[in-house]
């Protein structure tokens, strides 16, 4: 496979940030694993929808993230995945949520756990997701139950229902590295970091770009995932036999000609 295009956009103008950026180009896993190009913003989406390059990681340097229309914003941590909605899904959400968890991530048949703070409208809506579609879905679980005991770990994929703050509460109560954002729903792979990036000083000289890292290793993840979900699903095998029966059609159509001519 050709070595990855990561298009990557700038943390800052000043030179501690201009050196972070720096180190993560020259990393040699980052390096190994793909080729990083960094773009202002706007111009590392241009290059992306002309598909000069194979994803985009974002690096913002406030709260706020714009995410690409019509997307899905995922957020994967070291234990977990995790989806946060406002209001109570749809079994189509779930399915939607099923089938990226699939090609995106390479998660077969996954168990997905509802979480919400307060009652939920439809209380069997696990157990009929599970019998219509299949897809292994429990709860709902409020946050305590599911930071209990590191509950956590026995699910694919949590759907967070509610505010910002419930996602906050449960991201901050995991040990973990740094979560990323992932923008699913597209056919373009986008990331970004989950906190912002701080414009901060140096430390004794050392860089830390680990936390800036985790967000390439996901959209490499998420492309070779991609590649080999639809390479899988693809119809390779030519036909193997002779259908004598496409024979005798041709043979018929041209008698049938044949006889046309001789009439006139």
């Amino acid at each position: 496979m050709e070595k990855l295009k990561i298009a990557v956009t700038t943390i800052g103008t000043d030179a501690v940030n201009e050196s972070r950026i720096r180190s993560i180009c020259e990393d040699p896993v980052v390096l190994d694993l793909c080729t990083t190009i960094v773009y202002e913003k706007e111009e590392a989406l241009r290059e992306l929808s002309k598909g000069n390059v194979n994803a985009l990681v974002l690096y913002p340097s406030t709260e706020s993230v714009k995410r690409p229309v019509e997307s899905i914003e995922f957020i994967v941590t070291d234990k977990t995945i995790f989806i946060s909605i406002r209001k109570e899904p749809s079994i189509e959400e779930i399915v939607q949520f099923r089938d990226i968890l699939e090609r995106d991530f390479d998660i077969h048949s996954p168990r997905v756990a509802i979480v919400l703070e307060g009652n939920i409208q439809n209380p069997d809506f696990a157990n009929q997701v599970t019998t219509e579609q299949g897809i292994n879905t429990y709860g709902p679980y409020t946050l305590e139950q599911i930071l209990a005991e590191d509950a956590i770990n026995h699910f694919d994929c949590i759907v967070i229902i509610g505010d910002s703050v419930l996602e906050q509460h449960i991201i901050a109560g995991l040990s973990q590295d740094a979560p990323v954002r992932f923008f699913a729903n597209t056919e373009t792979v986008v990331t970004s970091t989950y906190h912002p990036v701080l414009m901060k000083e140096e430390e004794e000289g050392v860089t830390d770009i680990s936390e800036l890292t985790h967000p390439i290793y996901i959209a490499i993840d998420v492309i070779r995932n991609r590649i080999l979900y639809d390479k899988a699903r693809q119809n390779p095998l030519p036909k193997l036999f002779r259908d004598k029966r496409d024979d005798r059609k041709k043979d018929d159509v041209s008698q049938n000609k044949l006889n046309s001519q001789n009439e006139e």
